[in-house]
C-alpha cells in the first residue's frame, strides 16, 4: 500500500540517506509535510522549541499559527550566537533547538557541532534544515545533529517541476517514529514525484557548482556597488559567518540577501 511502502520512494529515500550520510531517509510531499511530521513525532503540548530569529517564514507559521494553539511553545533566538542559544535552553529547557544554516532570509551561519553539544546536554534534539546548502555543501549529521529536513523541492529537486520534502536520521529508534507518524498522517511523496526528484539529483553537484559561483560573482558585485548598502552572503570575507562556514560548508551556496 503506498502510503506506506512504495518501491521508487524507497529508491529515493535511500539515495537521500547516503547523500546525507544517515542510515534512513523519509520523503514527503513538501518541506513543510516534512517539518510538521518531526514536530508531531518528538513534541508534546508543553514543550518548548528553539527556532532561528529569522527562520523561513513557513516554518516560522506553522509554530505561530499552527502548533502554538496545541500548547507547543517556540523561542526565537539568533542562532548563529552560540552563548543566546545556550542562555535560552538553560531558561526554556527545549525539546528541540531547530537550526537552518545559511538561515533564510538573512543567510546566518550556525555552528552545528557547538550547537548540537548544546542541545544534547540539555536532553533536546538538534534539526538541521538543511535546504539552502544541500547535502552536496553540508552534512549536518557529520556534525552532531539528530534530524536534517529539507524542502527537496529546493536544490534537490532542481528544476522547479516538483514539490517535496524529506528527513533523514541515522537513529533507528527515531526513524521509526518519524515513519509511523508519516504513515498515520498520509502526507507522503507519491511515486512520480519521487522519480523527479531522484532524477534531480542527478545533476545536484553540476548545479550546486555553478550556484556557488554564479552566487559568488553576484555577491562581489553588489558589495562594490554605490546603490547597495549591504549584502548578506557567507562567501563574503566580511560576513560574520564566513569563517565559521569555511570549515563545515564546502562552498558558500547559491542565496545572497
Amino acid at each position: 500500500y503506498s502510503r506506506t511502502a512504495n518501491p521508487t520512494r524507497a529508491a529515493l529515500e535511500e539515495c537521500l540517506a547516503a547523500l546525507e550520510g544517515g542510515t534512513r531517509g523519509i520523503a514527503f510531499a513538501s518541506g513543510m509535510a516534512a517539518e510538521d511530521c518531526v514536530l508531531r513525532t518528538v513534541c508534546s503540548p508543553g514543550d518548548q522549541v528553539i527556532i532561528p530569529d529569522d527562520a523561513y517564514g513557513g516554518t516560522f507559521r506553522l509554530f505561530a499559527k499552527v502548533y502554538e494553539r496545541w500548547g507547543i511553545g517556540y523561542q526565537p533566538v539568533r542562532v548563529g550566537d552560540r552563548a543566546a542559544v545556550a542562555a535560552a535552553v538553560a531558561r526554556h529547557k527545549p525539546r528541540v533547538v531547530w537550526v537552518e544554516t545559511p538561515t533564510n532570509p538573512l543567510l546566518g551561519i550556525a555552528d552545528i557541532t557547538a550547537l548540537a553539544g548544546i542541545a544534547h546536554d540539555a536532553g533536546a534534539l538538534l534539526v538541521v534544515d538543511n535546504t539552502f546548502a544541500s547535502p552536496y555543501l553540508q552534512r549536518p549529521l557529520d556534525l552532531g545533529a539528530d534530524i536534517v529536513v529539507h524542502s527537496t523541492t529546493k536544490y534537490i529537486g532542481g528544476h522547479s517541476d516538483v514539490v517535496g520534502g524529506a528527513i533523514i536520521v541515522k537513529d533507528p529508534a527515531l526513524e521509526a517514529g518519524l515513519h509511523f507518524t508519516q504513515n498515520a498522517t498520509g502526507a507522503v511523496a507519491g511515486p512520480f514525484d519521487a522519480w523527479l526528484t531522484l532524477r534531480g539529483v542527478k545533476t545536484l553537484a553540476a548545479r550546486m557548482d555553478r550556484h556557488c559561483a554564479n552566487a559568488a560573482r553576484v555577491a562581489r558585485m553588489l558589495s562594490e556597488h554605490p546603490a547597495v548598502e549591504s549584502v548578506l552572503y557567507p562567501g563574503l570575507a566580511g560576513h560574520p559567518g564566513y569563517e565559521l562556514a569555511k570549515t563545515q560548508m564546502r562552498d558558500y551556496g547559491g542565496m545572497v540577501s
